[in-house]
């Protein structure tokens, strides 16, 4: 169960952190330097407050101070490119700035940020996680472009509680047939929770949404297929390959299943989100930083007071097949090419103070996100409530480090959604299968144009071949005795601390009454001998 811990191997910490933290940040002089400003987004609960800290200690240790700007994530693509465009006309052009790692071969290529090859030394990027680091170039080129900061790392989240009420086995699901029949098994049976709601097993967001492809990616790559294929620096789409077929089509078989995913064609991932948090969803495919979230109150908008606290979580393994690979994403930091080249020197000073060992381990473990340096995410490891995310770095992927791959990715999520809208309003299987066929054809024209290519094969053709696959009946496996009787209602974890603190309060208070009744016994002994 995830619970609140606060000690993770302390001592294993302080070993790696002192082996790194005076490499970071060469020698300034301490004459007056004009302000940095750095760029970040709101990389949730405890960020702000982290970022804040550490460029407090900057200033102190460096006499150069900091400022910070907040993007909202949904906004700073754009935001991002307008000021590029025109760094002149931005008061606070960033001096170091956040990027998403799939933006960074974009920006590379237009000459937006600058190359950090002469950095590759100082940071020491051997540290860091290999898959990450590739978005840091441009495709298979070799120069280093930015550096990675954290790991945004996708996990299947399920509720303990209820996991545990209906006596399922990680077995029962260990293929992509026995994850749908225990989805609809237990979709059928009525799962409640403890305030005898009714609970989903699963959700997709079908709605009006924008992580499409995160949510699509592993469906896919456990088959084998990918978004594209690239070979000797060539890219092209497999939309259309057979292994992406038969991956999208469990994806599009469960969104468009109310019975095995409800409400999935009204809802964004944000409700998704939501629901699970409420203890109205037994399995959630979210990010890392929900663990991080239960340590925060109500107060702090954190979620130590709420339903899923209460219930708790565990982190299932993916669905075992023979490729099971989960989204590894992330954000890396970077230095753009414009505004006032005289203050580069103390800009790069900061990006490397930032990625200083102890830095990173501290700003990570503030917002719940897995650091991206290999020897850190090894200490990580050993915490229970993160092991789980770890290992499933060892056979995650990313989308690849191309340039045009911010457009693809536009291309994929409105293909999603319009997948979405599409089961919505069709109820006929086959009129669905057709239509879905014919909008992943579509996105694949468009992604071969982004690409530059073109399709040889007649769009009949490739419509058929896509419609065959959707039309493939996926055989389903149910899992036996599933019990939905509830167990006893958890106890909150507060609540738990709270009587066990009085119960070591009243332990400590009986040993101390014990010692007073035997120091006044050996006192009085020794007065009526003497």
């Amino acid at each position: 169960m995830i619970r609140l811990s606060r000690h993770i191997v302390r001592a294993a910490v302080a070993v790696a952190l002192v082996a790194t933290a005076a490499v970071a940040v060469p020698e300034l002089s301490r004459a007056d330097v004009d302000t940095l400003h750095l760029w970040m987004m709101d990389n949730g609960l405890g960020s702000q407050k982290a970022v804040k800290k550490l460029v407090k200690k900057f200033q102190r240790d460096t006499g150069i101070p900091v400022e910070v700007r907040v993007l909202n994530w949904g906004e700073a693509y754009d935001v991002i490119t307008k000021a590029f465009a025109g760094p002149d006309s931005v008061a606070d052009f960033p001096d170091v700035i956040q990027l998403g790692s799939t933006w960074v071969p974009h920006f590379a290529s237009v000459g937006s940020i600058r190359p950090l090859d002469s950095l590759i030394a100082q940071v020491d990027s051997s540290r860091f996680y290999a898959e990450a680091f590739r978005a840091s170039h441009i495709g298979a080129g070799k120069e280093v472009y930015s550096f990675p900061w954290f790991l945004d790392v996708r996990a299947l989240f399920a509720n303990e509680w209820l996991w545990h009420t209906l006596g399922i086995e990680e077995s029962d699901i260990a293929s992509y047939s026995k994850f749908m029949g225990a989805l609809r098994a237990i979709n059928r049976g009525e799962l409640k929770n403890s305030e005898m709601k009714r609970v989903a097993a699963f959700a997709l967001p079908g709605h009006e949404d924008w992580t499409g492809p995160q949510q699509m990616a592993p469906f896919i790559w456990n088959f084998g297929g990918d978004f594209l294929d690239c070979r000797q620096g060539a890219c092209t789409s497999a939309l259309l390959d057979q292994k992406t077929l038969d991956g999208l089509a469990v994806y599009a078989a469960i969104l468009g299943d109310e019975e095995l995913a409800p409400q999935s064609l009204h809802e964004n991932s944000q409700q998704n989100a939501v629901r699970f948090i409420n203890s109205e969803l037994l399995i959630h495919y979210g990010t890392s930083e929900l663990i991080r979230q239960l340590e925060f109150s109500e107060e702090a908008g954190g979620l130590r007071s709420s339903a899923i606290a209460d219930d708790g979580i565990i982190i299932l393994p993916f669905l075992a097949s023979s490729f099971k690979s989960t989204f590894v994403g992330g954000s890396h930091l970077a230095l753009p090419t414009g505004g006032d080249s005289t203050k580069f020197a103390a800009a790069q000073s900061l990006l490397a103070y930032l990625l200083r060992t102890d830095n990173l381990d501290a700003y990570c473990r503030a917002v719940g996100f897995l650091p991206s340096d290999r020897g850190l995410i090894s200490i990580w490891n050993q915490d229970r409530r993160y092991s789980q995310l770890v290992q499933s770095l060892e056979s995650g992927k990313s989308f690849p480090n191309i340039p045009q791959w911010g457009a693809i990715e536009g291309v994929l999520i409105k293909f999603a959604n319009d997948m979405g809208s599409m089961f919505a309003v069709t109820e006929d299987k086959a009129a669905r299968n057709h239509e879905l066929a014919e909008l992943l054809v579509q996105a694949h024209f468009r992604i071969m144009e982004i690409l530059g290519q073109k399709e040889t094969e007649k769009e009949a053709d490739l419509v058929a071949r896509a419609e065959t696959a959707f039309a493939t009946e996926i055989q389903e496996i149910e899992p036996e005795d599933l019990q939905f009787e509830p167990l006893p209602t958890p106890q909150p974890a507060w609540r738990m601390v709270f009587f066990a603190g009085i119960a070591a309060g009243l332990v400590m208070i009986a040993l101390f009454a014990r010692l007073v009744v035997y120091f006044v016994h050996n006192r009085k002994k020794k007065g009526t001998k003497s």
